[in-house]
């Protein structure tokens, strides 16, 4: 049995799309963009796909002690 080689992240863009944008939710941000490339156009529809803000204890999780949601907002702007 061969042992498949693990894909390694070479771009410091690839490398971005594994961060989080949800830390509370562990939701990244190629989960968000992947969302809205299926079809979510609002925050409410990238949350119900993506888990995004179920969980919100931003100000403990989230190294910016703030919520997520403007975030995701901006990748919604930058991605429609």
């Amino acid at each position: 049995m061969e042992l498949k080689e693990e894909k390694k992240i070479k771009t410091p863009t690839e490398k971005k799309m594994y961060e989080y944008i949800c830390y509370c939710d562990k939701v990244t941000k190629g989960d968000i963009i992947g969302a809205i490339f299926g079809g979510a156009k609002t925050l409410k529809e990238v949350m119900a796909i993506t888990g995004a803000m179920k969980n919100s204890n931003c100000k403990e999780k989230n190294p910016k002690r703030i919520c997520c949601g403007d975030d995701i907002m901006e990748l919604i702007k930058k991605y429609s």
